[in-house]
C-alpha cells in the first residue's frame, strides 16, 4: 500500500507546476527543492539526534551520488514540463525499469533476463514513435532532456543497491539541498525570485509534499515488496498524471505520444509480470 499510495501521490507533481501563475521552472525549482529539504533535513537531524556523528559518517560516497542523481531528476522534469506535455514525459519515464536492467549489467555484472532483452527490443520501438512524433513538433533538444529521466531513474537504484544500507531520508536531504541550491543560482542569474505567494506556496508545497514525505516512504515499501511489484505499483504515477492535467487544463498528448507511450508502458507492463513470476516461482516450489 506504501507504494501504491506513493506513485498516487507522485501523479499530482505536474499538476502543481501547472496550477502556477506566472513563474519559471528553475524559479519553481528552487522552493521545490527548499520545500524537500525543509521536510528531510529535520527529520533526519531529529532521527538521528543521538548519533548524529556517525550517521553522518556513515553516508557512503555512493548515497552522496544517488542524492545528487534525485536533485538532477527533480530539475529534469520540472524543466521538461515546461517544454512538452506531461504524457510525452511519463511514457519515457516507464522505461526506468529496463535502465535498471542495463545499468544493473554494467556495473553489477547482474545478467539481462530475455524477457528484459525483448521488452527493451519492443520499447525501442514506441520510443521511435514518440521522438519521430516530438520531432515533426518542433521538440527536438527537449527530446534529450526527457530521455535522460529513464537513464537516472534507473541508475538511481542501482546506485543505492551498491551501498550499503541507509537512511532513506538521505538522498531526500541530499537531492532537495542540490535542486534547490542550482536552481537558486540559475535564478538569480536570470529571471530572479521575485514571484507571487501563490507560486512560492505551490512550489514548497510540491517539494514537502510530494517529495520530502513520500520517498522516504517509498523506499520503506519498497523493502515489503518485490523490485518488480515495486514497479508495478509505480506505474499509477504514469496512468493518473495525464488525467490529472487533461482533466483540469485540457492538455491532450498528441496520437504519437499515445501510440508510442502504449507500446512502451505495455512492454514493461508484460516485463514487470514476468519478473513478478520468475520471483515467486521459489516461494511457490518450497
Amino acid at each position: 500500500m506504501l507504494v501504491l499510495g506513493t506513485g498516487v501521490v507522485f501523479s499530482f507533481g505536474a499538476l502543481f507546476f501547472r496550477a502556477t501563475d506566472d513563474i519559471g521552472p528553475w524559479q519553481y525549482l528552487t522552493f521545490r527543492g527548499l520545500g524537500a529539504a525543509a521536510v528531510a533535513v529535520p527529520f533526519f537531524l531529529f532521527k538521528n539526534r543521538r548519533n548524529l556523528r556517525a550517521s553522518v559518517a556513515a553516508i557512503e560516497r555512493v548515497h552522496l551520488g544517488a542524492g545528487v542523481m534525485l536533485g538532477a531528476m527533480l530539475c529534469v522534469f520540472i524543466v521538461a514540463l515546461s517544454q512538452v506535455d506531461t504524457a510525452f514525459i511519463l511514457f519515457f519515464q516507464t522505461l526506468a525499469p529496463i535502465g535498471s536492467g542495463i545499468f544493473s549489467w554494467l556495473i553489477l555484472g547482474e545478467r539481462m533476463s530475455r524477457q528484459a532483452r525483448i521488452a527493451t527490443a519492443i520499447s525501442l520501438a514506441g520510443v521511435t514513435v514518440m521522438v519521430a512524433g516530438g520531432l515533426d513538433a518542433g521538440v527536438g533538444w527537449s527530446i534529450v532532456l526527457v530521455l535522460s529521466l529513464p537513464t537516472m531513474l534507473g541508475l538511481f537504484p542501482v546506485l543505492i543497491r551498491s551501498g550499503s544500507s541507509m537512511d532513506p531520508i538521505v538522498p531526500v536531504m541530499i537531492g532537495g539541498t542540490v535542486a534547490a541550491t542550482i536552481s537558486f543560482f540559475v535564478s538569480v542569474a536570470g529571471p530572479g525570485l521575485d514571484v507571487s505567494a501563490h507560486d512560492m506556496w505551490l512550489g514548497l508545497i510540491a517539494g514537502a509534499a510530494l517529495v520530502g514525505i513520500p520517498v522516504p516512504f517509498l523506499n520503506l515499501g519498497q523493502r515489503a515488496v518485490l523490485a518488480p511489484e515495486a514497479n508495478l505499483l509505480l506505474m499509477t504515477e504514469i496512468v493518473l498524471a495525464p488525467i490529472w492535467v487533461w482533466l483540469a487544463y485540457n492538455e491532450q498528448p498528441t496520437a504519437a505520444t499515445m501510440a508510442g507511450g502504449l507500446v512502451i508502458l505495455l512492454a514493461v507492463v508484460w516485463l514487470t509480470l514476468e519478473a513478478i513470476k520468475s520471483a515467486r516461482a521459489p516461494r511457490t516450489s518450497s
